[in-house]
């Protein structure tokens, strides 16, 4: 009778593990039947398919796979259409849409960090929303270069300070790593190399390396954190009000081919313009006929360009961009760049006259004074 009770405890010991080892994404969406729903794990470097299901004309769907012992994330995705969960120690979550708006109008339960993470998605979208038409209204010359800055970083500032509040609130939750690496358009909200969003790194770095030291997350966390933090103890914005000649913080970048060109290979030797710009603004195309004018009189005598782009729309800015003779990259950060900020970069276009020593010896206020400029500097 003691081996039967010992071996029904030992059974019931086993199916216990077993579900608490396990995790269950299930639910319904409406009209998408016939459709593929794939379960996707996103790791630090990349997204791999775990697991599908053929929706049936009722559109239910269940997926159940090993848990982790830390934080982990996935996404549902139908179509081009994703949802993203987090599985921390949940073991059960629901999830009901309709294929139409499957990604904006689904009803979540069973996880509250999962309810922070649509919430952040749905702010996320009705941000990116508003820069892409930010992004048209500068194509069609409706609003100024400028004007098109000072929105869209009042939009994505706006953004920032909600997400900040979910980071705050509690930095060891999945909520939390979700709103820190975040991005819109491609465009990095909470940048390990600024001073203030680097203590938010460190705030969560700080949280789950003592509660899931082992985790991938974990550590590429920290890791950010660490790396912000070194740069920030050797750069700093550049003044120049007050810095007159000096050597200049390198940008690394691609060109439309794909070839990643850095600038400081490129200036000893030559007289270099190094200019930021965006390619959709009234009186762009008016603006590269001049420096094209200027670099055919001048590339036989040393003379180059290193053009930045800060244009969100990567398609568009290759095909504007193909035909420039000069060396045009794209910086993908956008307005939100760090090299914007190490720069100081307020207005497009702005330009700075590098020395055949690769030092940064004059900031182009007035492009009519360019060519003295170029001329000075190359003899």
């Amino acid at each position: 009778m003691q081996k039967i009770l010992f071996t029904l405890s030992l059974v019931l010991l086993l199916i216990s593990c077993e579900k608490n080892n396990k995790f269950t994404i299930e639910g319904n969406i409406q009209n998408a039947s016939g459709n593929i729903l794939y379960l996707e794990h996103v790791g630090v470097s990349k997204v791999s398919v775990i697991d599908s299901a053929k929706l049936n004309a009722k559109g239910d769907f269940r997926f159940r796979r090993e848990r982790s012992a830390f934080p982990e994330f996935y996404r549902l995705t139908l179509g081009k259409q994703s949802i993203d969960v987090a599985i921390d120690s949940t073991e059960t979550i629901s999830i009901k849409a309709d294929s139409a708006s499957f990604a904006k109008d689904y009803i979540i339960e069973g996880s509250e960090n999962n309810i922070k993470i649509k919430e952040l998605s749905a702010l996320r979208a009705s941000t990116a929303n508003m820069l892409n038409k930010l992004d048209k209204s500068l194509a069609n010359k409706e609003i100024t270069p400028e004007e098109f800055i000072n929105q869209a970083r009042k939009a994505v500032d706006a953004y920032k300070e909600i997400a900040k509040k979910y980071i705050v609130e509690n930095p060891g939750s999945a909520a939390a790593y979700y709103a820190l690496f975040q991005t819109i358009n491609g465009l990095v909200i909470f940048s390990p190399y600024d001073k203030s969003d680097n203590r938010l790194y460190g705030a969560v770095a700080t949280q789950w390396d003592c509660l899931y030291s082992d985790s991938p997350l974990s550590m590429h966390v920290k890791n950010m954190g660490l790396m912000g933090m070194k740069a920030l103890r050797t750069e700093q914005p550049l003044d120049y009000n007050v810095v007159k000649t000096t050597e200049a913080l390198d940008i690394h970048l691609s060109t439309v081919s794909g070839e990643r060109v850095r600038l400081s290979g490129i200036a000893q030797g030559k007289v270099t313009l190094l200019e930021f710009a965006t390619y959709f603004e009234q009186g762009s195309p008016e603006h590269n006929m001049m420096l094209a004018k200027i670099y055919e009189k001048y590339k036989g005598r040393g003379f180059q360009i290193y053009q930045v782009s800060l244009d969100t729309d990567e398609h568009a800015w290759k095909n504007a961009a193909v035909n420039l003779p000069w060396i045009a990259v794209r910086d993908p950060q956008s307005i939100y760049s760090e090299i914007v900020r190490w720069y100081n970069v307020s207005t497009l276009p702005t330009g700075f006259i590098l020395n055949r020593e690769g030092e940064i010896v004059s900031r182009i206020a007035d492009y009519k004074k360019l060519e003295t400029e170029v001329i000075k500097y190359l003899k």
